[in-house]
C-alpha cells in the first residue's frame, strides 16, 4: 500500500537536488513534487521501502505525510 512522504534533503546536498530524487526514485518513490529552494520532496512509496529512503545519500528526513479529518458540522464532537 502507498504512503505519502515528505522527504528534507540535508543541506550539503542541495546542490545536488536532482541526484537524490534519481536515487530516491530508484528506491522507488513516486515523486510529486521537487522544492528545490528549500530541499523538500514529497511523494508515496510503498509502506515496505519507506525506511530504506532514509538510507539514500543526501537525504536528512523521511516523515509520513499526516491527515486530518474534520467531523461533520452537525456531529456531536465539540
Amino acid at each position: 500500500m502507498p504512503e505519502k512522504v515528505t522527504i528534507s534533503v540535508a543541506d550539503d546536498a542541495i546542490e545536488r537536488i536532482d541526484e537524490v530524487v534519481a536515487a530516491l526514485e530508484g528506491g522507488g518513490l513516486q515523486v510529486e513534487q521537487v522544492l528545490r529552494p528549500i530541499g523538500v520532496i514529497t511523494g508515496s512509496v510503498d509502506t515496505r521501502h519507506v525506511h530504506a529512503l532514509g538510507s539514500v545519500a543526501g537525504v536528512a528526513a523521511v516523515e509520513p505525510q499526516g491527515t486530518v479529518q474534520l467531523p461533520p458540522p452537525d456531529s456531536d464532537v465539540q
